[in-house]
């Protein structure tokens, strides 16, 4: 497939990063679909006149992020295993909507007696859910609320937020989690949530996460020459931040952070710094006298980027099985 980017050699921004940038937004823009074949690494790379090395650095970022994937013998292809492809779950939904009308038509139902089925389903399957809980687990506060906010659309699921440290610390720990249905860690954290609960493996649900589409984008346009900071509630959260940072080349050594509870040095904390990452929700204006120092961060071109880390849409629609088959008589 011939995909229509360049590669500015003057920009300080690595070779490599401006072809994840602009693969990523093809991918965000629906120019690249899921299951596009990408070009190998030597066609790209010639197209580019950049060095085969380049092309292979990008595409291995862009498969760790779940963006591409490569089958031996076939070539490499937008992935649509991740969450932040469309997936067509919405076509998806309308036809087996239309299969299901059609297939009551048949048996001499009326629209308004399949209205019916239909409600009186909807309301059974609710007043289940309203006693469905769900708890999850990770090290980070930010996270928890990240996940949490994914998880909204189980409108009738209780979620209970959990630090790993507070339920490997806690000798009751199964005693804690047991009125729980299903219990979601992410992968990193699974073996030893289980070694500490093993008695109810049989709700423990790894969950794979990434980074989101607009985080990525934006790291993606991000230069080495450029100063980093990040605003965070917990060292874990900064911890994870700062892995990524060092992945992509945008960090060598420590990134200065400010911790929440030392908000009032803000102004000292942006008067050095030209990107400041955050967690999803927070806004660097919530002190009246702040606002002088941010307004001056943003005049001279500083950035703010959210850092959103989600549960991928196949863990989210494993979860979404799972909690379909427990609710099944």
């Amino acid at each position: 497939m011939d995909i229509k980017i360049s590669v500015d050699k003057k920009s300080p921004v690595p070779a490599y990063r401006q072809v994840i940038k602009q693969i990523t937004s093809m991918i965000h823009e629906g120019r690249l679909k899921p299951g596009d074949k990408l070009p190998t690494e030597r066609e790209l790379a010639s197209q580019l006149n950049v060095a085969r090395g380049t092309v292979k650095k990008a595409y291995e970022v862009m498969a760790r992020d779940g963006l591409i994937e490569t089958t031996q013998g076939r070539g490499t292809f937008v992935s649509s295993r991740q969450d932040i492809i469309p997936t067509g779950r919405k076509e998806r939904a309308q036809k087996i909507i239309d299969d299901l009308l059609d297939e009551l038509r048949e048996l001499n139902f009326s629209y308004q007696e399949i209205r019916t089925f239909i409600e009186l389903a909807i309301i059974q399957r609710e007043e289940k859910l309203e006693n469905f809980n769900v708890a999850i687990i990770d090290c980070n506060p930010e996270s928890l609320s990240i996940f949490e906010r994914q998880l909204i659309f189980l409108k009738h699921v209780r979620v209970s937020r959990f630090l790993l440290d507070e339920i490997v610390a806690d000798p009751e720990a199964n005693r804690r989690l047991e009125p729980f249905d299903l219990i979601l860690t992410t992968s990193t954290h699974y073996s030893e949530l289980l070694g500490k609960v093993p008695a109810l493996r049989d709700r423990l649900i790894q969950v794979a996460v990434s980074p989101s589409q607009e985080t990525i984008i934006e790291m993606a346009s991000l230069s080495p020459v450029q100063r980093l900071g990040v605003i965070c509630e917990s060292q874990n959260f900064l911890a994870r931040v700062v892995a990524r940072l060092k992945d992509m080349g945008l960090a060598t050594g420590p990134v200065p952070c400010l911790f929440l509870k030392d908000e009032n040095k803000l102004p000292e904390f942006l008067a050095d710094l030209d990107v400041v990452f955050v967690p999803p929700g927070y806004q660097l204006q919530r002190k009246k006298e702040n606002m002088a120092a941010v307004q001056e961060f943003r005049e001279r071109g500083g950035k703010v980027i959210t850092f959103d880390y989600q549960i991928e849409r196949g863990s989210l629609l494993y979860v979404e099985e799972r909690i379909s088959q427990l609710l099944t008589p």
